[in-house]
């Protein structure tokens, strides 16, 4: 998995460091440390992006934060259960 340094995201993001590791300490994204550099995975900006504009834009808090992912991820859940679902009663018409 592709990783960037914490510090070289924040940066050319104009993020505060102090943000990414509030996330990470909320259990919102994966931060990896090796060598005592801190790298998150590629695969969370589009999450940290989101979260980003969550809190700085709308000005929710971190638990307002973990609130919306959670909700987030059971609609998701939820719209992948309805497709299969759909998938079998159109199997059996």
């Amino acid at each position: 998995m592709k990783t960037i340094p914490v510090e070289q995201f924040c940066i050319s993001n104009n993020i505060p460091q102090f943000f990414i590791e509030d996330l990470f300490h909320y259990d919102l994204i994966k931060i990896i440390d090796i060598q005592s550099v801190k790298y998150i995975y590629c695969s969370e900006i589009p999450k940290i992006k989101k979260f980003t504009r969550l809190y700085y834009e709308l000005e929710v808090n971190y638990q307002g934060i973990d609130i919306i992912n959670h909700l987030l991820n059971q609609i998701t859940n939820l719209k992948n259960e309805i497709n299969v679902l759909q998938n079998t009663i159109n199997f059996y018409e």
